[in-house]
């Protein structure tokens, strides 16, 4: 591998797309961020928004024509689990001397850990718990997506929020400045609610989170919600340790996992840590690892 001169981390989502480029020394020289690339929204829209966005890390190397044959890259992406996807994936790559494919939770856990074992829950728009155990054992609770699972999650919040809409409308609950301001994005009849919903996915429904964060202090059942939330990131954890209790957990994320740390069990959180780097950084990891298997 001579001729390798870059290494890559690519960090997909279904919100965006995350990239950094680094040396063989795998320190990283510059980031860029661009468009989704969730596999399950078409692996063809993946591989454009990944280019684009790696593309517009090297011009800010000053590079306006990157070579893909002197790079490896390293992806942790949402969607790899299913295994179909992820060989598509992998068939369709536009050059890279090397690629390795991850989910976006190994990567997160690699970038959590600096490339040691441990595990992670990752909170967002969904959630997953990943471990990798010493043994080199691997695990995964939760992610089984929207919305069945995705427990503790923005998503998780938002069904428990137009579900409280509902009640509302119906004059099963009453109205108070925690459901108005949910029902000044969702309306307060049945039929705009209904409309609402017809367009609800899963990051549709993860918007009203932080609406549910907003009254935690002072709406009972905004705090209950969170505290049901916290519990579930605990229950992940439980699940994540149940060969090996004194597993090192990161609570990953961006500012939902932070905001509800207050709502997680004390006795729980205390057992965890914070992540050292991020998905980006783990995916790095993954190609570096490629470098000097």
């Amino acid at each position: 591998m001579s001729k390798i001169q870059y290494l890559i981390g690519v960090d997909g989502g279904g919100t965006g797309t995350r990239i950094c480029i680094a040396g063989l020394d795998g320190k990283e020289l510059v980031r860029a961020e661009g468009g989704p690339s969730a596999l399950g929204q078409g692996i063809d829209k993946a591989w454009t928004n990944i280019t684009l966005t790696i593309r517009a890390g090297f011009e800010k190397l000053g590079i306006d024509k990157p070579d893909f044959g002197a790079c490896i890259a390293g992806f942790g992406l949402s969607g790899v689990t299913v295994k179909a996807w992820a060989q598509e994936f992998e068939n369709k790559n536009p050059g890279f001397a090397t690629i390795v494919v991850e989910t976006d939770g190994f990567s997160t856990l690699l970038g959590a850990h600096d490339g040691a074992h441990g595990g992670i829950i990752a909170i967002g728009t969904g959630s997953i718990g990943e471990a990798w155990l010493a043994d080199g054992q691997r695990l995964e609770v939760g992610g089984w997506g929207f919305p069945t699972s995705d427990e503790g999650s923005g998503a998780y919040l938002g069904l428990k929020a137009i579900n409280l809409v509902q009640r509302v409308v119906d004059g099963r609950a009453p109205e108070t400045d925690f459901t108005r301001k949910l029902t000044s994005v969702t309306g307060n009849t049945r039929e705009t609610v209904f409309e609402w919903m017809a367009t609800m996915r899963q990051g549709e429904c993860a918007s009203l989170s932080p609406i549910v964060v907003e009254f935690g202090e002072t709406d009972p059942l905004a705090r209950q919600f969170l505290l049901d939330a916290g519990r579930e990131v605990e229950i992940i954890g439980q699940a994540l340790r149940r060969t090996e209790p004194s597993l090192p957990l990161a609570i990953c994320g961006g500012g939902l996992s932070q905001a509800l740390r207050p709502y997680i069990p004390a006795s729980f959180l205390d057992t965890t840590k914070l992540p050292q780097k991020d998905s980006c950084a783990g995916a790095l990891i993954l190609a570096h690892r490629a470098l000097t298997p």
